[in-house]
């Protein structure tokens, strides 16, 4: 090795060793820092976290045992405005039964330049607040004040749980880069944990022991300590994608799943739990088993409903409907009710576990056969092992004959086999009272579709006039509802309007709205001069006008985790174009035709004419409703090729 290769090394090491000693204590603000117009690893960053800080350790506490402690230190530059949103920080305490996790110490301030000083603003008390987020979570919440471009902001804060089985998913990676992160565990012996990690990041855990002494019922005990290092620089930021579903599914992550406990002067403890062991619980839960069984504030009302009715699906479909309309969703996912039941059914509002397990209840009553699905909704990252805390939604699963029907009644616009994204994008298990499960995807194998008849007229000055008239079906007409049934007629045109850069948007109509289980029907007529380019006595357009695919909207060269589209659709376009008196077609596109591989999806052009009328048919088809990321490749170049031939242009020439 060189002279000067050793030299370039050697800094290298210095300034590594310095990066790593150095001590980011709070309020200690650098000027550097703030003066800092990018972060210098990903200058597309909005922001970054400077430094962060999480120390969980153990204290014995004679009343309540066992205590968790959790210490948070962090430090975010906000580079410009869309890093805004990180000056905002929210925390979830866990309150059972007036047995809560409490915060405190929280302190924070924003570090601002002016001139040549440094503008310190803190926060205050009034700027925190507090809020049921669900049944059994309380959300803290702040926003740090006084931000502005260039700001670094700043905050500690340490929590005190009594929930000491549970150590919380530890993220070790954000949507922006970290410049530095410390975590550091702390665990004694008396409890045994199982860790998992997951995420494509390489993650080096330190793995010590130590010796602790606490006083344990009147009596000073020694005992061991493991403890868990975790020392990263300039992680990378996790770079979200179109139709990443649920990113913290693939965000590197450290959990600890808790195995047993084993206390001095006590037996062992066994918590690492299974499937089957959730299922018998949950019946035997008196909140939960007792819900399902629990007939009689409903009994008269379901007899009126259904006594007449033999068959059961259309038993199914009256009391679905009846639920739906009866009981109004209050935006919380629960796995357990809060209320009772009798409670719920006069108020008419509930959470997901009222509303569904007492749809379970109606169902049972009327002799369905019927059975719970425990799920875990897109809010939440999938659990790799069997936990409670890993679920968070309950639906209902009907079977007759051969037929399987799936029905969650928060959802107004739902239908059997028609779930809300938060259940579509997540994952189920299905339990009997025996203790069997069974894994539940969600995603549909049958296709949604959007179809488009587009009938038009081009005069010779390139102005374009017509009707559009769209159908959409199964889930693009659930999603559709969801979006827009509140919207008024003048909205409806607006929002046609900016899809596909019209100013001219009349006789707007729509049918089948509210019609659930129907398709979504739109029609308009419209004018636009945007669409036809008019040099000499020659005329451009692209085939679909305004209808066709702009931008492929997946840019990256590659990428490390599925497409999650949750469900697969077909867009099909018939687009007839009427050319003006005295043109002729002198150059069109081809026609051709494109298969992704394992059928996965497909795209088809073709064009003819008849008479003076252009005819075209496309259609895009995406059969499977995951791509999974080995195909991402091919799907890029498949959404190039597809972009490139709807912009292939067709041109008229004056005869």
């Amino acid at each position: 090795m060189s002279y000067m290769d050793k030299l370039l090394l050697g800094l290298v090491l210095i300034c590594s060793l310095h990066s790593f000693g150095q001590e980011y204590e709070f309020g200690k603000i650098s000027k550097e820092e703030l003066l800092e117009q990018s972060y210098p690893l990903d200058s597309a960053a909005n922001a970054a976290v400077l430094y962060k800080s999480k120390k969980i350790r153990y204290k014995y506490d004679k009343e309540q045992g066992f205590v968790l402690i959790t210490e948070v230190h962090k430090r975010i530059k906000l580079y410009n405005k869309n890093g805004f949103d990180y000056a905002t920080e929210e925390m979830f305490l866990f309150d059972s039964n007036g047995v809560k996790e409490k915060m405190l110490g929280l302190t924070g301030k924003t570090y601002s330049i002016s001139g040549d000083d440094i503008v310190e603003t803190k926060l205050k008390k009034e700027g925190v607040f507090k809020v049921a987020d669900s049944d059994y979570i309380n959300k803290v919440s702040f926003t740090m004040p006084a931000i502005k471009e260039g700001s670094i902001i700043e905050f500690k804060y340490k929590i005190l749980s009594p929930f000491s089985r549970s150590i919380d998913r530890l993220l070790l990676q954000y949507d922006i880069p970290i410049k530095k992160i410390k975590i550091s565990l702390a665990i004694p012996e008396y409890y045994n944990f199982r860790k998992r990690t997951s995420g494509f990041l390489p993650i080096n855990i330190k793995e010590s022991s130590d010796r602790q002494s606490d006083l344990f019922l009147g009596n000073s005990i020694d005992y061991n300590v493991t403890k868990y290092q975790i020392d990263s620089e300039n992680v990378p930021a996790f770079k979200k994608e179109p139709y990443s579903g649920n990113y913290k599914n693939y965000i590197s992550t450290l959990s600890f799943e808790l195995q047993s406990t084993q206390f001095p002067y006590s037996s062992i403890t066994n918590y690492g739990t299974t499937w089957g062991a959730i299922a018998r619980g949950a019946f035997k839960d008196s909140r939960f088993g007792g819900a399902m069984k629990n007939n009689k504030y409903f009994k008269d009302d379901i007899d009126q409903l259904v006594s007449e009715i033999s068959n059961p699906l259309e038993k199914t479909k009256l009391i679905y409907e009846y639920v739906k309309d009866k009981i109004t969703w209050n935006n919380r996912n629960a796995l357990i009710p809060r209320k009772s039941m009798k409670k719920v059914y006069q108020e008419g509002i509930g959470n997901a576990a009222e509303i569904n397990l007492m749809l379970i209840a109606m169902l049972k009553y009327a002799k369905i056969n019927v059975k719970p699905i425990l799920v875990t909704t897109n809010d939440k990252p999938l659990s790799m092992f069997p936990t409670i805390q890993g679920l968070d939604y309950v639906l209902a699963r009907v079977r007759i004959n051969d037929d399987i029907l799936f029905l969650d009644a928060t959802d107004k616009y739902g239908e059997p086999n028609v779930l809300p994204n938060r259940v579509v994008h997540g994952l189920g298990r299905l339990i009997a009272e025996s203790g069997n499960s069974e894994m539940i995807f969600f995603r549909p194998s049958k296709i949604s579709k959007k179809q488009n008849i587009l009938m038009c007229e081009m005069g010779s000055d390139g102005n374009v006039r017509g009707r559009q008239r769209i159908k959409h079906t199964f889930y693009e007409a659930h999603d559709f509802r969801i979006k827009n049934t509140l919207k008024k007629e003048e909205e409806q045109r607006k929002r046609i309007g900016d899809l596909y850069s019209l100013q001219n948007i009349s006789e707007y109509k729509i049918s089948n709205l509210k019609d659930i289980g129907k398709p979504v029907v739109e029609s308009f007529a419209f004018e636009t001069s945007d669409e036809v380019e008019v040099i000499d006595d020659e005329l451009f357009f692209s085939p679909l006008l305004f209808l066709r695919n702009r931008e492929n909207i997946f840019k990256s060269n590659e990428r490390l985790y599925p497409v999650d589209l949750g469900y697969g659709v077909s867009k099909s376009y018939s687009v007839n174009i009427k050319i003006p008196e005295g043109y002729e077609i002198i150059e069109k596109p081809d026609d051709m035709g494109l298969k992704l591989s394992d059928d996965i999806g497909s795209f088809m052009f073709r064009m003819k004419v008849v008479g003076n009328t252009i005819q075209i048919s496309v259609k895009e088809t995406l059969n499977v409703p995951l791509v999974m990321e080995q195909y991402y490749t091919e799907l890029k170049t498949f959404y190039d090729l597809l972009i490139q031939k709807e912009s292939d242009q067709i041109v008229l020439k004056k005869i």
